[in-house]
This record gives C-alpha cells, structure tokens and sequence, in this order.
C-alpha cells in the first residue's frame, strides 16, 4: 500500500540474496539498468496519471502546467519540466514535479501528484515488474514486489 509523504515514494524489489550476488558479479551493468527502467517507468506513469487528473478536474485550464509535469507532453509550449535520476550503488532516485510558479499552491488545494500516485500504484507496480523482467530477459520468479512506501528523510 502506498503512503504519501513529503519526500516521495519508495519501492523496494526483493530478490533472492543469491540471484543478487550472481547478477552484481556477472552482470552489475544489467542490475542498474534494470533499476533505471523500472524507475524511469514508474515516474512516466505517475506523471501521466498527474496530467490526467489536471485535464479531468475544471480547476486548471493550463496547458503549461500540464506540461511541466514530470516530461514535456508538448513540444511546442515553454516548460521545464522536473525529470531528475540520481543513482547510487543501492538505490536509484527520480525527482518528478512541475517546474511552474503556481505548482505548490495547485498541489496543496488539489493534492494533484497524491491523487496521481493513489490512480496509478498498480500500474506502477507492474511497470516496474515488467522493466525488470524484461531487462533480465527470463522469467525472474524470484522477485517479490512488495509495495511502495513513503520515507519521510
């Protein structure tokens, strides 16, 4: 289940100790690729459920703002929107957001990216699951999807 708090989301993606340690000495450039597409998944999903609930809603009628939104939708509007990836060795971050003044005031009176994450956890999962599997290219039965959580650092 997922919780939102002021720092993001977490998901963790368990697998067996052993299958981790083959793919850290055999193939770590697969192991972080597999983490960056899973994420980059993730983020273009709550991003889209975000814009969804924007256009859905009568309360903004900006397609700017809707642009801002985690990628630009639209080539032709001026927006610049939060996409950032930062990775460690353990762990692969996404900052998405809308990079447009009146953002926050949006967001504290609509809960837009909450309501974004509540729309689109399952098909964030599954994203997820599939970005991996597919990086690995087999069938990964070992992994076990427990969720997202939010931290609250």
């Amino acid at each position: 289940m997922a919780r939102k708090g002021k720092q993001g989301i977490w998901t963790d993606i368990e697998m067996d100790g052993k299958l981790v340690d083959f793919f850290e000495n055999e193939a770590p450039a697969q192991l972080r690729q597999a983490r960056k597409n899973a994420v980059k998944a993730m983020g273009m999903i709550w991003s889209d459920e975000a814009k969804e609930i924007t256009r859905r809603g009568d309360h903004i009628d900006t397609g700017l703002y809707i642009n801002s939104i985690g990628y630009a939708t639209d080539r032709g509007e001026e927006s610049h929107p939060i996409n950032r990836l930062s990775e460690t060795k353990y762990k692969t971050e996404l900052t998405i957001g809308a990079d447009i003044s009146y953002a926050s005031h949006l967001e504290k009176r609509y809960n837009i990216f909450a309501r974004g994450l509540d729309n689109g956890e399952r098909r964030m999962q599954q994203q997820a699951e599939f970005q991996v599997k597919k990086a690995f290219g087999m069938d990964m039965s070992d992994f076990v999807f427990d969720g997202m959580e939010t931290t609250e650092e």
